[in-house]
């Protein structure tokens, strides 16, 4: 029995170390293989706006510069995703000498206090500059809210779009507070309140201001049950108007006050 084991020891060691040797002689090969059908053309689809296509391929053409065999394809595509404006990349080889890269670039729909942009499903990216996005609504929240806070901006601005109105600013607190600023310049305090229900009372509220009061707004203050707090443009001759709704009220009627 001794001896029985001492051979398989013994025929064990003999196959790892023939296994060594298979492993070495293949990394030999490979590496011979480095000038073995060169990598010739490299073909970028995709529409390209913002991205710095000379960047691109600075950055891109040492890691082509290998056999069509041993082109690292995961090196690549991590290479290019380092790309700010690149939102997806796949790459891929073509028989027998091209590499093929499919881009698609981030599309900015907001941007942040801080100077990042939002793309289309609410993931945050810094190209740097930003200056040409300036019109873009700003949406400014504690991290990881930005999906949140772009949702709630698309819903908002469907309640708007009836009154050619959009959202210009929307702002969420750490403590779950809502604020917006309009295009047209009017702010709204949501408070903690679902601010798409909130602005759904303020639309149904608004026509009994008036076309002059509700064209001269300046600011309005949701946060209350049963009505809303408005402030007037300076050059309005009203300063504030307080709106309640009363539930002992007929519904027709609206309570109004002035404040100095």
């Amino acid at each position: 029995m001794p001896w029985s084991r001492q051979v398989s020891v013994r025929a064990s060691f003999f196959l790892g170390f023939s296994a060594l040797c298979a492993l070495a002689a293949i990394s030999i090969d490979f590496s011979a293989l480095k000038g073995f059908m060169p990598i010739r053309y490299v073909r970028v689809e995709g529409e390209i706006r913002n991205l710095d296509a000379e960047a691109f391929e600075r950055v891109l053409r040492p890691l082509t510069q290998v056999g069509y065999l041993l082109v690292d394809m995961r090196g690549i595509e991590k290479a290019a995703k380092s790309f700010p404006w690149l939102d997806r990349v796949q790459v891929m080889r073509l028989w027998p000498d091209t590499l093929l890269l499919k881009i698609v670039e981030q599309k900015p729909v907001a941007r942040t206090r801080d100077g990042s942009l939002i793309n289309d499903r609410g993931g945050r990216f810094s190209p740097g500059n930003i200056q040409a996005y300036a019109r873009l609504p700003m949406l400014d929240g504690p991290p990881g809210q930005e999906k949140q806070l772009l949702n709630t901006l698309y819903l908002l601005n469907g309640k708007l779009k009836q009154r050619n109105m959009r959202v210009d600013a929307l702002r969420l607190t750490g403590r779950r507070a809502w604020s917006a600023r309009l295009t047209s310049g009017v702010e709204i305090e949501f408070g903690k309140q679902d601010p798409v229900l909130a602005l759904e009372r303020l639309l149904g509220l608004l026509p009994r201001l008036g076309e002059a009061r509700a064209a001269a707004l300046q600011k309005v203050d949701l946060r209350y049950p049963n009505g809303f707090a408005v402030i007037f443009r300076p050059q309005f001759k009203e300063d504030q108007v307080s709106l309640i709704r009363s539930d002992r009220t007929k519904r027709s009627q609206i309570r109004s006050r002035t404040y100095t």
